[in-house]
């Protein structure tokens, strides 16, 4: 097996870690100019560790890159770890493809965004769509593990003062029944208690294509902290649209 340099190492750790990700995005997180990665990118595929995969709902024929399952093995060596599942789940699948994107995005949006801002204050810790569940594990009466709680991303934000905000990204393409929504956000609650100190300090925020949707779900979580979790801390939840990201920004729209 071929021994990756510092750069294909950072590319092969990133995509393993956030599963889908384009070549501007990576040139955010890792703080490559986009010719570098190019140029890594070439290497990268000729050693078949990464795979393209066609981003039809994004202008410019932006493309987005996954491990393949021998860059699966190479990430296993650079991690230590080995998790014999994800072999069996190597590339997105394409219903997961926009809502993975999108998701993404919005976290490489937020470190873009960090970088007008004090050199203290940033995005600190970034949790991806597959690990999520992880943070939050549930143990059933038989002694089984369970994720029922998987947010899209977790991200920790610090702020100049020291001061940092934990956030549960939700991106709601519509697609889920407001039931679906409903018990979401009751595990939000529920699951969340047991690892927080003080609930309140948990911050969820969803993301939606639709204004009306965001007003629904906030009805939503009203009256469920109003009435079945009224006598105790719940999280904050906020509710923005990709529209208004798109015209104020990551900062602007929460």
């Amino acid at each position: 097996m071929f021994v990756p340099r510092r750069i294909e190492s950072e590319i092969v750790l990133a995509l393993y870690r956030y599963s889908l990700l384009t070549v501007p995005q990576l040139a955010i997180l890792l703080h490559y100019e986009p010719k570098t990665l190019y140029k890594a990118f070439h290497s990268l595929k000729e050693k078949d560790w990464i795979q393209s995969l066609p981003l039809g709902f994004v202008e410019r024929n932006v493309k987005g890159w996954t491990l393949s399952k021998i860059g699966v093995e190479v990430a296993f060596g650079l991690t230590k770890e080995y998790r014999p599942r994800l072999l069996k789940q190597t590339g997105v699948l394409s219903g997961q493809t926009a809502h993975l994107y999108r998701s993404n995005l919005f976290f490489t949006d937020l470190i873009q965004g960090s970088m007008a801002r004090p050199t203290t204050e940033g995005l600190a810790n970034w949790i991806g769509m597959r690990d999520s569940g992880e943070r939050y594990p549930v143990t059933t009466a038989n002694g089984q593990k369970t994720t029922p709680l998987q947010p899209d991303g977790i991200g920790t934000y610090q702020f100049e003062n020291g001061s940092e905000v934990v956030f549960h990204l939700e991106y709601d393409t519509g697609s889920e029944h407001l039931w679906v929504i409903h018990h979401k956000l009751w595990q939000y609650i529920d699951v969340l208690k047991p690892f927080w100190n003080n609930l309140s300090l948990a911050n969820v925020l969803f993301v939606t294509r639709d204004h009306r949707r965001s007003e629904r779900i906030l009805e939503i979580w009203n009256h469920l902290k109003s009435d079945l979790f009224s006598k105790g801390p719940t999280p904050v939840l906020w509710a923005t649209t990709e529209n208004a990201m798109d015209i104020q920004g990551v900062f602007g729209s929460v």
